[in-house]
């Protein structure tokens, strides 16, 4: 018996793809047309359409003081707000000095936004523990809980933009056995 061979049958030519390097060349064009965003740019989609539907809520708060904590993680931010020019001081510097990215200041400046108070009010912020990005979420916390207290009727804005919400996702626990809260060591069969 002897076996005969079968003619191959022709195989497909491979489809012509882009070269690499032209594909990231039109990405770097793409980023070097981006241009600095406004804070109020930064807010989330479902935010800008509540800013433009929402009612201004503008109210001379004179001289008073009004103080409320915010926090996030382990980040604790005690802020003071009085009436004023629209200043953010927090830890003695000027927000553009703690916060050096445009992302972390929209963050803090959110709420004022929101109910448009950032020209109206002039505060200032103790901040403490934590990283860079939970000290802006527990300054923005704080700031959205001063503004409820000075003007009652933001609450409903406020509150469905998530900004009274305390974020209470903290990092869990190393566990024992374990290299990290849930990474099991790498098992090798052989």
């Amino acid at each position: 018996m002897t076996t005969e061979k079968k003619p191959a049958a022709a195989k497909k030519a491979p489809a012509v793809k882009k070269p690499a390097a032209k594909k990231a060349a039109a990405k770097v064009k793409k980023v070097e047309k981006e241009e600095p965003v406004a804070a109020a740019e930064i807010l989330p989609e479902v935010t800008k359409a509540e800013v433009q539907a929402a009612p201004v809520f503008v109210k001379d708060i004179g001289s008073e003081k009004f103080y409320a904590v915010g926090k996030r993680k382990t980040a604790v931010a005690q802020v003071q707000v009085t009436g004023g020019t629209g200043k953010i001081t927090i830890n003695e510097l000027p927000l553009e000095g703690y916060f050096g990215t445009a992302d972390l200041q929209g963050i803090v400046v959110q709420p004022l936004t929101a109910i448009g108070m950032d020209k109206s009010l002039t505060i200032r912020g103790k901040v403490h523990g934590g990283g860079i990005h939970a000290q802006a979420e527990a300054m923005r916390h704080g700031i959205a809980r001063v503004l409820v207290m000075i003007d009652p009727e933001a609450r409903r804005t406020i509150k469905k933009l998530g900004f009274l919400t305390r974020d209470p996702r903290v990092k869990e626990r190393k566990k024992p056995g374990l290299r990290r809260a849930r990474r099991a060591p790498q098992f090798s069969k052989r």
